[in-house]
């Protein structure tokens, strides 16, 4: 089977891509950013301001675009997992994983079976009077989803080799200022010791097989892109 997921396809073809990181909702803003080619828009449902239809119509708008959607859940449930993949994300990012069994929690959650128990509501992007075959459908879903775990907390960075090791997760990522906070270093994640944790986290992850974001992604964050280049635009006209 192939995957229409720009994130797993990045992975396996070992190529950068560029993202949105998306903190309101806005579904004309992937629309806009379409223009200029970027690849997947994150939507960040843990800190940003995203309820379901937010969520839908983003993925609505993604999908019209060739955009891979993927989302930032705000907690590592099977209902707040399933509630997001209803709406029609391609992937997921999640925080407050502190150890492999949690992540394989996750994995449970995201997948149909044989790799997890995902729950099967027939919402979209697929209802289930428009699926012919069940079981092929449910497997492309496991082929076209991306599963990502946050390292945060000093527990998970200390399990992160063995989570990069779970079958289902495909990369890892760094919440920077939780991770810098749960290392003693409250809003200073260039403090030498979280450099040096996440080097060396970083490097356990590889050895696992897996990249971390910043190997394959290049992610503008819609509030500094709308800052800087509105600065740009001002300055310019003095």
């Amino acid at each position: 089977m192939t995957t229409t997921n720009s994130i797993k396809k990045a992975i396996a073809e070992q190529r950068k891509i560029r993202g949105l990181h998306l903190t309101f909702p806005h579904a004309g803003i992937i629309e806009l950013l379409a223009i200029i080619g970027i690849d997947y828009a994150y939507l960040d449902g843990e800190h940003g301001a995203f309820d379901n239809r937010d969520l839908e119509y983003a993925c609505v708008t993604a999908e019209r675009h060739g955009i891979t959607a993927i989302a930032r859940v705000p907690d590592p449930s099977a209902a707040t997992i399933c509630r997001f993949m209803d709406r029609g994300v391609k992937g997921i990012v999640v925080p407050h994983v502190d150890s492999p069994a949690d992540a394989k929690a996750v994995v449970d959650a995201a997948y149909y079976g044989p790799i997890g128990n995902r729950s099967f509501g027939g919402n979209r992007p697929k209802f289930t009077a428009g699926i012919p075959d069940m079981p092929a459908h449910m497997a492309q879903s496991n082929e076209d989803i991306c599963v990502s775990i946050m390292i945060e907390t000093v527990g998970a960075l200390e399990a992160a080799g063995d989570i990069a090791a779970l079958p289902g997760i495909d990369y890892l990522s760094f919440g920077m200022m939780d991770l810098a906070q749960s290392l003693g270093h409250p809003g200073n994640p260039k403090h030498p010791d979280v450099v040096a944790a996440v080097e060396d986290a970083s490097r356990r992850i590889r050895a696992a097989g897996k990249p971390v974001r910043e190997d394959f992604v290049q992610v503008g964050w819609i509030n500094d892109l709308i800052v800087r280049g509105a600065k740009q635009f001002f300055e310019k006209a003095e």
